[in-house]
Formats: structure tokens, C-alpha cells, sequence
């Protein structure tokens, strides 16, 4: 099994996530899928050869405002004033979002043996995303994520 399946493993274990399932797929890469933080699965994959883990379409439809703001979040999370606990260490680990045909997806460059590191931080960032949408674009996950609009 590899470290990034092992420290997702763990997630599940603790009862963070629901459905954990890990898929083994050609030439080192590895199918995540699980339930956590919406009613719509998450989607992961590790390649071991690019280091990479992706969260493909983490979001789907994102328009430019909601697009800015999950930028300016990443952006204050590599800043070196953010607090050490909220900080992405790139020496440990590269964290990028891209958006392609209207949809946003999360990649994280693993760095060293730091790949729990990565896990963590993919997640830290991912939950923060969700909270400023339930906070700024409620309308958003309703419509895309299925949450309920109370």
C-alpha cells in the first residue's frame, strides 16, 4: 500500500470519512473516492511517479468570483506570515489549484517522504474552501453539492 492511501486510510479509520475506497490503477497511480464534508463523493488520485496527489473537479461550474476566493485562500496559506499551523510548508509539499473548462481541481506535489504532510494539508485547505462557500456561496453548494438551504 502506499503512504497516501495509508494516511487516507487513517482518515477512515477515525471516522472522518464515509465509503473509503482505494483503487489501484496503471503505472503507480491510485483511484481515491470517499465521503466527507457534502453529500457528493471526493475524488483523488496519487501518481507515484509525478509525486502528485489531485483533487480533479474538487469543485464543478466555479464562476470567477468563487474561483478568486479559493486562490486568495491558497495564496494566504503559502504566505510566510500565515500562523505555523495554517501555514503549507513547500519545502514539504507544493499546493496548486487550477481551473479548466469551469471546474476547479486542487494538486499537491509531494516533496521528500512528507507524503501524511501532504494528506493533511490537502485537506486542511479543502476543508477551509468548504467553509468560506457555506459562508460566502451557500447557493453554490446547494446547487452543485446537494446541501441542504437551512
Amino acid at each position: 500500500m502506499s503512504a497516501v492511501t495509508d494516511a487516507l486510510q487513517a482518515y477512515a479509520d477515525r471516522g472522518v470519512f464515509r465509503g473509503f475506497r482505494a483503487t489501484p490503477g496503471a503505472r503507480g497511480r491510485i483511484a481515491y473516492e470517499f465521503m466527507w464534508l457534502t453529500r457528493k463523493a471526493l475524488h483523488a488520485d496519487y501518481d507515484s511517479r509525478s509525486r502528485t496527489i489531485r483533487f480533479a473537479e474538487l469543485l464543478p461550474a466555479i464562476d470567477r468570483a468563487i474561483a478568486a476566493e479559493v486562490t486568495a485562500i491558497l495564496d494566504a496559506r503559502r504566505n510566510r506570515n500565515a500562523a505555523n499551523h495554517k501555514r503549507i510548508d513547500g519545502r514539504r509539499v507544493r499546493v496548486a489549484g487550477t481551473v479548466r473548462r469551469g471546474a476547479y481541481s486542487l494538486h499537491v506535489l509531494v516533496r521528500g517522504d512528507n507524503h501524511e504532510y501532504a494528506i493533511s494539508t490537502a485537506l486542511n485547505v479543502i476543508n477551509e474552501i468548504f467553509v468560506a462557500l457555506r459562508e460566502h456561496h451557500p447557493e453554490y453548494l446547494i446547487e452543485h453539492f446537494g446541501l441542504s438551504a437551512e
